[in-house]
Parts: C-alpha cells; sequence; structure tokens
C-alpha cells in the first residue's frame, strides 16, 4: 500500500465516523485558533507601539527626574519624580560629543480658559531654536512653530485644538493661561504617539514657563533635559555616557540614582521584555488548550483500533505488514491534526480581521506563524496517534479475526 492509497483509506475511514472525526478536528481548531490569533494580538501591538517610535525619534533621549527601574513604572511626562534636574546639568550634557542637541523643558499642568469653557491642560515650555530637532515627528497643520522673538505666543497639539473645548481653536485665538493671555500662532499635526502627550499640550517659550511655574520649581530646575545624538552615534554609548555625567553631578550611585535617561533603544528593549513574557504566557495557555486537542486524537485512535480489530485482521491476513498498519494509522491521525491545524488558521485569520475592523486593535499574523502552526498541529497528530498506531501494528492476525 502506498502513501497516497494510505490517504485515500484514511480519509474512507474518517469520513465514515464523521461526527467523531470533527469532533477531535474542533479540539485542534480550538488550540490552533488560539495560539495563532494571541500572538497575532502581540504582534500587533509590538508593531503598533515600534511605528509609535518613529515619532519619538531613533536619535532622541530624555532625561526625567526619577528612575524608572525603582518606581517600577514606564516614562509619563508627569509621574511623580524621586529627584530633580537642573540647568547646570544641561551645560554638563552639552560638553557630550555625542550629542548633536542639548535642551531643558519645563512642564506643568495649569488652568487654561478658551472662551467660556475651563480645563486643565499640560504646558511645555520649550527652546524655539532647539526643541524641534530633539523631537522625531513634530509637523505643523497649520500656522508657524515659537520663535525666540516671541512673547506671550504658543503652540497646541492637535487633540487640544479639536476635542477639549466647546469651539475649535484657531490659529490667532486667545487662551487664557492661569490668568495670561497667549496667542495661538501654530498648530501641531496629530502624532497619536503614547510615548507623549504633544497632542494636548500646550508649547509656549521657556522662560515663560519657567516663570509660570516658578512656585512649583527650585531656582534653576527644569523638569526634563532633550537631546538627539548625531548620526552614527550607538545610543547604548549615549546613554552611557549621560548617565556617567549625571550621576558624576547628582553624587549618587548607579544603583541609587535618581534620574533615567529614556531612549528609542531605552523603550524597545523593554517592550521586547513586556512582550516576550505576554507571549509566554498566553501561549502556555493557548499550548494548554492544544494538548487538550491532542489527547482527543489519542483518545479518537484508540477507540478506533479498538472498533477495527477485525479490519487490521484482515488487511494483515491481506499481507500488511506491521509498518504499513503503523503507517496507516499515523497518517489517519496526522491527518486530523492538519486539519484541525489549517480550519484553525482560517478561523484565526477571520477573527483577527473582525477585531481589527471593529475593535480597530491591529492583528498582525505573519505567513510563518501560520506555516509553523500548520505544520506543528500536523506533529501533534502524528505523536497523538503513535502509541495506538503501534498498538494496531502489534496486533496478532489471528486474534484480530476472532
Amino acid at each position: 500500500m502506498n502513501i497516497l492509497e494510505m490517504f485515500g483509506y484514511s480519509i474512507n475511514s474518517l469520513t465514515h465516523r464523521s461526527l467523531r472525526s470533527w469532533l477531535t478536528i474542533l479540539g485542534i481548531v480550538v488550540g490552533i485558533t488560539a495560539i495563532v490569533l494571541l500572538v497575532g494580538l502581540v504582534q500587533g501591538l509590538k508593531d503598533n507601539f515600534t511605528s509609535q517610535l518613529s515619532g519619538f525619534g531613533s536619535n532622541a533621549v530624555i532625561v526625567i527626574p526619577t528612575n524608572i527601574e525603582q518606581s517600577g513604572g514606564g516614562p509619563s511626562s508627569f509621574m511623580p519624580s524621586s529627584g530633580k534636574l537642573f540647568k547646570k546639568d544641561v551645560e554638563r550634557l552639552k560638553k557630550i560629543p555625542e550629542l548633536e542637541f542639548v535642551t531643558p523643558v519645563i512642564m506643568g499642568r495649569t488652568s487654561v480658559e478658551f472662551k467660556s469653557k475651563a480645563i486643565t491642560a499640560s504646558v511645555l515650555g520649550v527652546d524655539p531654536d532647539i526643541y524641534r530637532s530633539t523631537v522625531g515627528t513634530l509637523e505643523l497643520e497649520r500656522g508657524r512653530f515659537l520663535s525666540s522673538a516671541d512673547v506671550h505666543s504658543a503652540v497646541i497639539g492637535h487633540s487640544l485644538a479639536t476635542d477639549s473645548f466647546d469651539d475649535p481653536i484657531e490659529i490667532s485665538s486667545n487662551l487664557n493661561i492661569d490668568g495670561t493671555i497667549y496667542r495661538v500662532v501654530g498648530i501641531l499635526k496629530q502624532t497619536g504617539n503614547s510615548f507623549s502627550n504633544i497632542d494636548t499640550s500646550i508649547l509656549v517659550p521657556f522662560k515663560e514657563a519657567e516663570n509660570q511655574f516658578s512656585s512649583d520649581l527650585v531656582e534653576n530646575e527644569v523638569s526634563s533635559i532633550r537631546g538627539s545624538f548625531v548620526t552614527g552615534a550607538s545610543p547604548s554609548d549615549v546613554t552611557s555616557r549621560i548617565e556617567s555625567e549625571l550621576i558624576s553631578s547628582h553624587r549618587v550611585t548607579k544603583d541609587k540614582k535618581d534620574f533615567s535617561v529614556i531612549s528609542a533603544d531605552f523603550i524597545n528593549r523593554q517592550l521586547d521584555t513586556v512582550t516576550g513574557l505576554l507571549t509566554l504566557f498566553l501561549g502556555g495557555i493557548a499550548g494548554i488548550a492544544l494538548l487538550v486537542g491532542g489527547i482527543g486524537i489519542a483518545n479518537t485512535m484508540f477507540m478506533s483500533v479498538t472498533e477495527r480489530q477485525r479490519e487490521i485482521g484482515i488487511l494483515k491476513s491481506l499481507g500488511a505488514k506491521q509498518g504499513e498498519i503503523l503507517k496507516l494509522f499515523l497518517v489517519e491521525s496526522s491527518l486530523i491534526g492538519i486539519a484541525g491545524g489549517v480550519l484553525g488558521i482560517l478561523l484565526a485569520f477571520a477573527i483577527g480581521a473582525i477585531i481589527s475592523y471593529f475593535a480597530k486593535i491591529n492583528v498582525a499574523i505573519s505567513i510563518d506563524v501560520a506555516l509553523f502552526a500548520s505544520l506543528f498541529s500536523g506533529l501533534v497528530g502524528v505523536i497523538s496517534g503513535l502509541v495506538p498506531a503501534k498498538n494496531a501494528a502489534k496486533l496478532d492476525p489471528i486474534e484480530a479475526l476472532r
């Protein structure tokens, strides 16, 4: 009996027990769908964050007065600080040759009124000549950016301009920022970047923000420091140099530092760690479902061997060898696994498309994952059917015919 005859024989056998076969296949479908879909969700999440890193800036670096590793949190513009940064730190970092631009930033939240509505918004005091060079994506939708000659002028984020007040804010509109009138000179394009709050922020000249939040800051204190590497510089080397300078300036040890240096490379490493753990955890859960499906195949094949003893005896009496009987039952179990795998992949693609359309969550199912899942499901079928197939091959033909 050649391999094609074995496939035909196995398909005919599965068809005669269609209900049991479909129920067994269903167990594999659930496991494969879960694995492919969960891996796709994690990969989609990672791709989304990776695309947003372009907005952060591949050469950008931010120093914040908080040790993220000790706080256990992620980078945030307004997370509680455990230390302080000063203008002298900015001057020290300007001496690092690998840093092309370095600029201080003042950040705070205060009351902002437009027409009859008042909200609390984030205000960033920036150096107009340098700040844009330290941000990956900062494009204007209308108007212009701040200049060094501006007084009481502001550039606002897209979401703040369109969604925060009853009426949209236009160029030359006046905003009352904590009692001071600012004229809007520019509105930024929407970034959709979760690594910053630019879309809902107001950018004003550094000196004005420094005066605005003087009661919240000590003398010469800044909220954060932004910079950008020169092209070709190693991110890890530059961040290590920044850390060394600030550790020396703050007179602390590396284990007790009161600041963090955040770069695209740093975020990528954190992201890889989180998504790796998430993939492992979700893959383990899905693997349990697939294990249950494999047990279902083994159970089906054991029952098949028991019910078909006379059939096995006839095949052996007609000259079928042990190896052929073994292969015959392995082909049958692998067909169950492959069928479940293919249907599971198709179902995962369908559910992924529905999630992407309605929930707006990207589900990135790659061809490599789909191919691996189909091969893996076939392997599960072979392994699950191995013991029953061996039992079938060892049956004595005379005993089987009885």
